[in-house]
């Protein structure tokens, strides 16, 4: 009888084994939660980088005056720092050789044309630079001390 027991209880069917995988339908709407978190987040995901690139072309914008300041201290020369709304150069006007450039990309930009020259004594011609994009601006002065502030 226990042989009998055995063999019946040997080949019913087993309702209790483990799971492997996951349905279609699990799938789906983990995908869907996903898709929903990353719809929500992307807008200041993307305002951020904009935001964070705007400011590090102000770095970027105030370390090449400075530069500009110090490279006419060292070789007591006059030097130009020329804007644009795409960009700015950094030349030497006796002989026109550009020093440095710089151009930006097409989501940013300086307001209008500007000049200032850097003289050997360390003096420079007070200006202020607004750079900005779709959404923001930095604004980089430039003192007549020749010490560049970003704000």
């Amino acid at each position: 009888m226990s042989k009998t027991r055995f063999a019946r209880w040997n080949k019913m069917p087993r309702f209790n084994c483990r799971r492997q995988g996951f349905t279609l339908i699990e799938l789906m709407v983990v995908i869907a939660i996903v898709g929903v978190i990353a719809g929500i987040s992307a807008p200041p995901i993307f305002k951020y980088v904009a935001s964070n690139r705007l400011q590090a072309s102000g770095d970027r914008l105030a370390a090449d005056l400075q530069y500009a300041r110090a490279l006419s201290i060292s070789t007591s020369t006059i030097l130009r720092f020329t804007s644009t709304p795409a960009g700015y150069q950094l030349t030497d006007p006796v002989s026109g050789d550009v020093i440095r450039e710089k151009q930006f990309s097409d989501e940013m930009g300086l307001g209008v044309n500007q000049t200032a020259d850097f003289y050997p004594w360390g003096m420079a011609d007070a200006t202020v630079f607004n750079l900005s994009n779709h959404n923001d601006n930095v604004v980089v002065n430039l003192m007549l001390t020749g010490i560049v502030e970003v704000q």
